[in-house]
Formats: C-alpha cells, structure tokens, sequence
C-alpha cells in the first residue's frame, strides 16, 4: 500500500484571501504554467461575513468543517449550509459570506476543471477509501481522530489530512485496482475525501504552502 504524506493543520501557515476579507490555510496545489494552480486545496477560516474572492478559470467546491452554519449568497440563491453540507459554485461569480451563528470553517477545493475532473464524498462509518489509480486523493479528519487500520501508528487528529499523490495517466497500468483503505475513527469524526484525476499532461505539486 502506497503511504500517504501526512499534512497537520497546526502546521499550515495562514494567509491572506485573494481580496483580503479573510485567511486560508493551504494544504497542497498543483503548479501549473499560468499565474493560478492547476488544482488547490485549503481550510478557510471563516471570521467574519463578507465577499469572497473572484477567482475566474476555476470551479469550487465549499464544504463547511466547521462547528457552525455557512450562509452563501450566489448570483439568483441564497442557501444555508450545515456542517458537512457542500455546494459549487464557479469562481468568477459574486459569492457573499453570512455567519448565522458564528465563526465557521470552510474546506475548499478550487480546480481547472477543463485539465481536472474531481469528485468530493464524504464516507460511510466503516467505509474504506477506494483510491482511484493514478489520482491526487486527499482525505481530511472532521471532529475527532482517525487512524489506519493497517498501520496504526499513522493517525489524523482534527482538520489533519493524509495525501496521496498522482501520477501521470501515461504510467498507470491498463486494469490498475482501486485501492481500498479502512480506517478506525473515534466518535464524531467523520472523513472526507477528494479525488482529482488529470485529464491530460503531468502535474507538479507543492504541498503544504
């Protein structure tokens, strides 16, 4: 079994939003030859309501992590997310940010989506990873810790992730497996995994930004 990095969200250092409304840890970006990464993943922390960055060329993917709800207001919709709830959105549009109840947090995916095809699940209690050949996976620890079954010394606390990198599509065996992994988690913790497969060319990544 291929071994995943493990990035701790204590590590991650914040930066500033693109229009300065807010802070983000960046976990891992894939660089690419223009001025926006490929794909990027990050936890924003969400502090106080406000505009989100216009970001044009991408697609996101916001999945609150935090305690509390995240109330987004998209061109023609207003929806309020719970925890663990998910919504996409293209980055050039105007996305303002309601705090109902409070400070939240935020995962949020951001990809090219005419080089990446991407998909974000959360698993099933006792569920295993089944890792698609060849992809960037990610997987994130939400409320609690999370450990691998086989290799119990390699354990997530909360917001921690483990990455598993790509490869290029050209070097993936023909009828390559999936790749299942099962985890033990405490009570409360739930797992959230992004698989992103390139749909042409090799990427590079730089982790933990």
């Amino acid at each position: 079994m291929k071994l995943p990095q493990t990035l701790r969200f204590d590590e991650l250092m914040p930066v500033a939003w693109q229009n300065g409304g807010g802070v983000t840890r960046e976990v891992v970006r894939q660089e690419n030859s223009g001025e926006s990464p490929g794909w990027r993943v990050s936890i924003a922390e969400l502090e106080k309501p406000g505009p989100f960055s216009v970001i044009a060329g991408v697609r996101r993917h916001f999945t609150v992590i935090g305690a509390h709800p995240v109330t987004l207001i998209l061109p023609g919709k207003r929806t309020t997310l719970v925890p663990r709830q998910s919504v996409v959105f293209d980055g050039d549009a105007a996305v303002e940010c309601l705090l109902p109840e409070g400070a939240s947090r935020a995962l949020n995916l951001m990809y090219n989506p005419q080089r990446w095809q991407a998909r974000v699940a959360w698993l099933a209690k006792g569920e295993r990873l089944k890792r698609r050949p060849g992809a960037e996976t990610l997987l994130v620890a939400v409320g609690g810790a999370a450990r691998m079954s086989s290799r119990p010394a390699h354990s997530l606390s909360c917001y921690d992730l483990w990455y598993w990198s790509g490869q290029d599509p050209l070097l993936v065996p023909v009828n390559a497996a999936y790749e299942a992994i099962k985890f033990e988690t405490t009570p409360g913790t739930h797992l959230l995994s992004i698989d992103l497969v390139v749909k042409g060319g090799i990427s590079r990544v730089i982790k933990g930004i």
